[in-house]
């Protein structure tokens, strides 16, 4: 069987380097509305891939975190390749 293409739109992280684990367990738990990978270590940014249609659960699920307050995190939607936002 061959699976169609889900488009997605892609979404910037930066966060504390010990906090990655946590958030993607997090956002990951939540199955099927995004997929957490890391795209630069040592500036400690992660990448969310989100389907079409599932951006409003995410954006509950990162409001929710917000409030909770205990993983500081803050979109930098111009990062690519490392030229992108300072925290």
């Amino acid at each position: 069987m061959i699976w169609p293409m889900i488009a997605c739109r892609k979404r910037f992280f930066r966060l504390p380097a010990r906090h990655i684990a946590r958030f993607q367990f997090i956002i990951e738990g939540y199955d099927g509305i995004a997929t957490v990978t890391t795209v630069d270590p040592k500036a400690a940014v992660v990448m969310l891939s989100i389907p079409d249609g599932l951006e409003g659960h995410v954006d509950s699920v990162l409001e929710a975190m917000a409030r909770e307050g205990s993983i500081p995190f803050r979109e930098t939607p111009g990062w690519k390749n490392g030229a992108g936002n300072e925290p």
